[in-house]
């Protein structure tokens, strides 16, 4: 599969670089970056940077481009913290308006170049939208929320926006050809089975960075698998390995 990052800089970006560099069914990724990638991301052979200063701007030059590289997907980890912000209307510019214009954007000039008919192995199809949502996502914005009411709506206006996104896509004899899941995890925190990784995963909606990076990678070639379902929830984004090696820690 090819897909295309953003937020490889950061975090969840970094982890997620990795393990697709590593990982044997990924053929290619497209990191669409503002600032330059360590250099032994920029030189693999799999990588491919591509600088891009407006994420609210997706000209026909870079949509073209994308689309000649036959990309197949995207996982969105571009954003951060919604308290490192510099005041609300940065936070939903980045978190809402950014994501639904490129959503918008691939969906409209990718996800119409994918085949229907094409073997699953020779190309994936829909195309899919894999974004970082967050704990308790609210797509309501009259709802009367008591805790990060402000955090969970915006990211919760962000999935609605790319939602809608998805319902209007393009029929492709008879198939939607862009499909968005939102992975709606709370705090990352650093890789590892160490034990304090997982008590903090169990006694609050925290992740482990890898166990996020394996879980992006997973849905973006395969979907969640139930029909009809585009969010999961951070305790499903733990993952089967986690319930193991919880189940043998305790």
């Amino acid at each position: 599969m090819k897909i295309l990052l953003t937020g490889a800089t950061g975090f969840i970006g970094t982890e997620i670089l990795e393990q697709s560099i590593k990982h044997n069914y990924i053929q290619h990724i497209y990191c669409l970056t503002r600032t330059e990638l360590d250099p032994k991301y920029s030189t693999h052979p799999k990588v491919t940077q591509i600088l891009h200063d407006d994420f609210s701007q997706y000209p026909d030059y870079l949509l073209d481009k994308l689309a000649s590289y036959g990309v197949e997907g995207c996982i969105w980890t571009l954003g951060r913290r919604y308290d490192k912000y510099a005041d609300k209307s940065e936070a939903e510019k980045v978190e809402i308006h950014y994501r639904i214009q490129a959503a918008n954007a691939f969906a409209n000039a990718l996800a119409t170049k994918l085949d229907p008919n094409a073997p699953p192995m020779k190309q994936k199809f829909p195309f899919r939208f894999v974004f970082i949502s967050g704990w308790g996502a609210e797509q309501n914005q009259f709802r009367t929320l008591w805790m990060y009411s402000d955090s969970r709506k915006t990211k919760g206006a962000a999935e609605k926006g790319i939602f809608d996104v998805a319902d209007n896509s393009e029929l492709l004899q008879g198939k939607r050809c862009f499909e968005a899941i939102a992975l709606r995890v709370g705090a990352a925190i650093p890789g590892g089975d160490a034990i304090s990784t997982l008590v903090s995963e169990l006694v609050a909606p925290y992740i482990a960075v890898d166990r996020l990076g394996k879980c992006a990678i997973r849905i973006v070639m395969q979907g969640t698998g139930i029909e009809g379902k585009r969010t999961l929830e951070n305790k499903e984004c733990l993952g089967d390995d986690w319930a193991m090696v919880n189940s043998l820690a305790f």
